[in-house]
């Protein structure tokens, strides 16, 4: 599996240049460079060509049997075939007929994909671990419906109009908070039970159907920069509070883990589940405060923070993790601490510096210390991936 997980590793290694190449363009314009075209790339290279590809595979190597592997294998083949004409077709025409049709079938492969799962997974007992995959999988169908609602919408002249835009909040927020958080929670319930952990399957259906259910009430809260109605404030609050009691039953599994579970993981996982977990806290904190009508105006009208947030979710919560399940895996090559805590330092000024706080502190422009910041997140992330890339080829060499 360490080989087909490489992909996404150099995925998340190109987005993460691309991204750089984008807070470059804030500090030095370039003509050539069209903005959205190149941030749209970004997006679904990190999207798509890292978590959802690591997680596609994750959930193929934790939950499929070998001999049935290949077939899923063969799925994830054709699918590298559509992120690899999605990552030209995109910076060259943004959305257009050739990154529109490789979206559209990577999709229906997907589709396919979670068809196959769910098939696989009938007759097998309760599972934390596999029920968790079949929830991010199934908000990954709930989520695409905002891609393909966008055709209809400028067909009949709605594009750059708030319903254009609210078909694209649905994307991110049930990408975000669906298919990625739900798919890094199965992973980390794949953990415990890898490590022979048994937890509490009444806690656990609590904890997952009320962060499932606020998942859908919380959407209202990317609507509120339209001012619909102090109703959706009312209901997205709801939805958050539902999920922070979420969050306390989750807080309650973590306390009866043995902690002798973690003592033997290595400083590099430590840090990174650390990061992790303090971002979730944060984010569903943030979430809650973000009903407030004030406070959702102020947020839409700054950018800046709209990114630190969509950052705190990729970066913080899920990235973070999923480098240190790739570390305990043995998918990433362990002796990467530097690399990691260099990661950690971008991602964290990065942070820092959207919300205002090192800007005002030095006085220098915040493009120019964003891009600092990009540059050292880009070494930590090229630090840790390409010892693992030399150690594979060796392997396959030897």
């Amino acid at each position: 599996m360490q080989k087909y997980a490489r992909v996404s590793f150099l995925y998340f290694f190109l987005a993460a240049c691309i991204g750089l190449l984008l807070r470059w363009h804030f500090v030095s314009p370039m003509d050539w460079l069209d903005f959205p075209h190149w941030l749209h790339a970004h997006s679904h290279l990190m999207f798509l060509g890292w978590v959802f590809n690591f997680l596609s595979l994750a959930f193929i190597y934790e939950h499929i049997d070998v001999p049935r592997q290949k077939k899923f294998l063969t799925l994830y083949v054709i699918i590298q075939f559509l992120l690899a004409g999605m990552t030209i077709a995109f910076p060259l025409q943004g959305y257009g007929l050739y990154s529109i049709t490789f979206s559209v079938l990577h999709s229906v492969t997907v589709f396919v994909f979670i068809i196959w799962f769910f098939k696989d997974g009938r007759g097998h007992p309760f599972d934390p671990a596999r029920w968790f995959a079949k929830l991010a999988l199934i908000f990954f169908l709930i989520a695409s419906v905002g891609p393909f609602s966008l055709g209809p919408l400028m067909a009949n002249g709605l594009a750059q109009t708030k319903w254009y835009y609210f078909s694209v909040y649905y994307y991110l927020h049930f990408q975000y908070n669906g298919v990625f958080t739900f798919g890094v929670l199965s992973l980390f319930f794949s953990f415990l039970k890898i490590n022979n952990v048994t937890v509490d399957v009444p806690t656990v259906k609590k904890f997952g159907h009320l962060l499932f259910f606020g998942c859908f009430l919380t959407y209202l809260l990317s609507t509120l920069w339209a001012k619909p109605g102090l109703v959706y404030n009312g209901i997205g609050l709801v939805g958050a509070i539902i999920q922070l009691i979420a969050l306390f039953y989750f807080l309650r599994l973590l306390r009866e883990i043995p902690k002798s579970i973690f003592v033997k993981l290595s400083i590099s996982i430590k840090d990174l589940l650390m990061v992790a977990m303090l971002s979730f806290i944060l984010k569903l904190l943030l979430q809650t405060a973000s009903a407030h009508p004030e406070l959702a105006q102020h947020a839409y009208l700054n950018r800046n923070y709209i990114m630190a947030y969509l950052h705190l979710v990729l970066l913080g919560i899920i990235t973070t993790f999923l480098i240190a399940w790739s570390i305990e895996k043995g998918w990433l090559n362990p002796s990467i601490q530097f690399s990691v805590w260099t990661f950690l330092l971008g991602f964290i000024g990065t942070e820092w510096t959207l919300l205002g706080w090192i800007p005002s502190f030095i006085g220098l422009q915040s493009s120019q210390i964003l891009l600092v910041f990009s540059f050292v997140m880009l070494v930590g992330v090229g630090g840790m991936i390409v010892p693992s890339l030399r150690s594979t080829r060796a392997q396959t060499i030897s």
